[in-house]
């Protein structure tokens, strides 16, 4: 008699624990197969309460189109839509009764993703952070020129404004409207600035422009903030870029208010990266008049804000 009301028992509670146990779905859709995408998925997986599935698309909009279609159809509590491609097939394929948030976009603002039950996470941040940066590394500095173009560069200028003005510092804008006026821009521009900061423009952000501003930033021995690592590695002094891994994560514990806690997500700005990784280049640093210390209060800096660090030859 025991044993069978054992068995009763367990009859009636087994399938309640599985339900109890069963965890929302999510899927991540990855715009290619980058490893920088692979490292924010597995950051995703340590802090999302979900079973989360990947799917990867193969950079055609048509075929990403009929991906995100068949996802409607599945319902899931949420997609993570990686990169521009996903976050744009998203935005045109799913309903509004499924959750959107999107990772690794540049220039987000252009794709006008912002919207009802969609949210997402920059890859910029308010420029506190190397502007900090810069001021530990270097104290006198004073005014910091941005190379920028207007049209789509506005609002980061501001923000760099808004957080230099906190700092001490001033913001020097140098605009220029096409790639062919920015040699001209920079030549004006010596003995104006003291530094100088890379913001992301569809105008200045190419390899051409990178290049003369790091040509720039040495003539004249001006620090120069980039915006990745690649960049400290062809001569720039220092990026703070985000880490994917840590965007990932950032990205678990948003999807677990959108999830659990029934947060809307067109109610949420677009948050900014939370983890960030220092680059820094001993060869750049030692080229400026301050190079003694550089390093090592850059160092300092990223010690006490936990950033990890990256140091290039």
């Amino acid at each position: 008699m025991r044993s069978s009301g054992l068995a009763l028992l367990l009859a009636l509670l087994l399938p309640g624990l599985a339900s109890a146990q069963a965890r929302p779905k999510v899927v991540a859709v990855k715009s290619s197969a980058l490893a920088p995408y692979a490292s924010l998925v597995a950051g995703f997986r340590a802090e999302a309460d979900a079973d989360v599935q990947e799917v990867m698309l193969d950079e055609s909009s048509t075929t990403a189109a009929r991906v995100f279609k068949t996802l409607a159809m599945q319902k899931p509590a949420l997609v993570l839509a990686i990169g521009p491609l996903a976050a744009n097939a998203a935005r045109r394929s799913l309903g509004e009764d499924i959750p959107v948030l999107f990772v690794m976009v540049p220039y987000f603002e252009k794709y006008g993703l912002e919207g009802p039950n969609v949210t997402g996470i920059a890859l910029t941040s308010d420029y506190t952070p190397e502007l900090g940066a810069l001021k530990a590394m270097s104290p006198k500095v004073k005014r910091v020129g941005i190379l920028h173009d207007p049209r789509f560069s506005a609002k980061q200028v501001q923000a760099a404004q808004e957080a230099a003005s906190g700092l001490g510092l001033s913001i020097v804008p140098l605009e220029v409207e096409s790639q062919a006026r920015v040699e001209k821009v920079l030549g004006g521009a010596g003995g104006k600035v003291d530094a100088m900061l890379m913001v992301a423009d569809k105008t200045v952000g190419n390899a051409a422009v990178v290049q003369a501003l790091i040509a720039f930033a040495a003539e004249q021995k001006l620090p120069l903030v980039a915006l990745t690592p690649s960049q400290v590695k062809e001569g720039a002094t220092l990026s703070l870029a985000p880490s994917p891994t840590s965007i990932g994560q950032q990205a678990g514990r948003l999807a677990n208010r959108i999830i659990h806690e029934k947060v809307n997500p067109g109610a949420l700005a677009v948050a900014q990266p939370e983890g960030m990784d220092l680059a820094i280049s001993l060869t750049a640093t030692r080229k400026l008049s301050s190079s003694c210390d550089a390093a090592m209060e850059l160092l300092r800096y990223a010690a006490k804000r936990d950033f990890p660090v990256k140091v290039h030859e």
